[in-house]
């Protein structure tokens, strides 16, 4: 197959890594009305390095060794991946032998494995990065989108950098971590987390946790909390510092999250009043509504810093994209010119400036990288993949290379 494009674009691959290949015998056959979707496609066709070869929903996958694969062949005969409804029957299963690896476990059964004999437990960052998040309402009143319904409510004291600085200061990530993730967690510093490897720009030095120093910073900055409520003011007066701080209901850390930043925010005058929304009615809020001051979500990334680096950009504010209306003309300009970017190292020059930008101006708090968790019995087979920049013990790349413990 041969794919001819009419401009450069320099993550090609990363945008095909979704598209996937029919054979064209077997699906000419469906093409017409309510086919393409009603085709069972029983046969189980694939080409990889295993076979599907039977599937029983929320039971099993049985995956045979596909002899006649182009590249490594597997050294075992079949995988099958079992489905547990219940993870500490899941952990338990391990234990006794009934599986070989696990690949979800519950974060509280983490220190039990690190203990267990003949298992080991890996950490580390995810195949899909996940990137925990704390945004703001930066929308210019001049630049709301009110032809798609946008609204721009945001707290005006949040347009200000310093806020945002003191907010970062006054947020003490390792103890969320610690909370929220049983410690199975990195500081986060951009949308762009650490799973993507080059794309990360680790050269950043995050904000330290520093109440003495966010205090200051509002100090001097002219917040101040004239009526002696706890609850300092807008320099002119105007408004008081009260952010309405919301999360979606589906997101079982961000309740919790809330909490300790609440916490930690009155300590520098600042008072928020949490409320958790379903998913869809928080989005008809966000995005391109700008019907809210902070939002508690997160994201999974794709394999390249694209997706990301949109969220930022002017032109995805009319279609929501951008959630949190920043506009940054520096940023716009090198946003483009990575889109086009074919050079790779001139294109990783160009996101790691573009992550500098983001970080400099406060545009996200990123409290943490969530990091994954697997298992697997050290009695049985030799061969997981554990020292790559992601941990994914159930990809190909670790399954061609088991053989059983002699």
């Amino acid at each position: 197959m041969i794919i001819t494009l009419d401009e450069p674009i320099p993550n090609i691959e990363a945008q095909l890594v979704f598209l996937y290949i029919l054979p064209e015998h077997i699906w000419t056959k469906h093409t017409e009305g309510k086919e393409p979707v009603e085709f069972q496609n029983t046969d189980l066709i694939g080409s990889g390095p295993f076979k599907l070869t039977e599937y029983r929903r929320n039971e099993f996958v049985r995956l045979a060794a596909n002899p006649n694969y182009f590249g490594d062949k597997p050294k075992v005969e079949e995988v099958i991946f079992q489905s547990f409804e219940n993870a500490d029957a899941l952990v338990q299963a391990l234990q006794t032998g009934q599986v070989d690896m696990i690949t979800e476990l519950p974060k509280t059964t983490v220190p039990i494995l690190r203990k267990a004999a003949n298992i080991k437990l890996v950490t580390g960052a995810p195949l899909a990065g996940q990137v925990s998040d704390i945004f703001f309402n930066q929308i210019d009143p001049a630049h709301c989108p009110q032809d798609v319904g946008g609204k721009c409510t945001g707290h005006p004291a949040l347009r200000d950098r310093v806020v945002r600085e003191a907010l970062a200061h006054a947020t003490d990530k390792q103890n969320i971590i610690n909370v929220l993730l049983l410690g199975l967690g990195t500081p986060g510093l951009t949308l762009v987390p650490d799973n993507l490897t080059t794309w990360y720009n680790h050269t950043l030095q995050d904000y330290k946790f520093d109440i003495v120093l966010a205090n200051q910073l509002l100090d001097n900055a002219g917040y101040k909390d004239t009526d002696g409520d706890g609850v300092r003011e807008m320099p002119d007066g105007s408004h008081s510092l009260n952010f309405r701080l919301f999360w979606a209901n589906d997101t079982p850390e961000a309740s919790r999250m809330s909490d300790l930043l609440i916490q930690t925010w009155s300590q520098i005058g600042i008072k928020v009043e949490p409320q958790a929304f379903d998913p869809d009615a928080l989005l008809a809020l966000c995005c391109p509504v700008y019907d809210y001051d902070i939002i508690i979500w997160g994201w999974e990334t794709d394999p390249d810093p694209n997706l990301q680096l949109k969220a930022m950009a002017a032109e995805a504010i009319p279609n929501g994209s951008n959630e949190t209306g920043y506009i940054n003309p520096t940023f716009d300009a090198l946003y483009k010119q990575q889109a086009i970017e074919l050079d790779q190292q001139k294109r990783q020059a160009l996101v790691w400036q573009m992550q500098k930008l983001i970080f400099d101006d406060v545009v996200y708090i990123v409290p943490y990288y969530a990091q994954t968790a697997q298992a697997y019995r050290t009695d049985r087979f030799t061969g997981w993949i554990t020292d790559q920049a992601a941990i994914v013990l159930e990809d190909q790349s670790s399954l061609v290379k088991l053989e059983p413990v002699r």
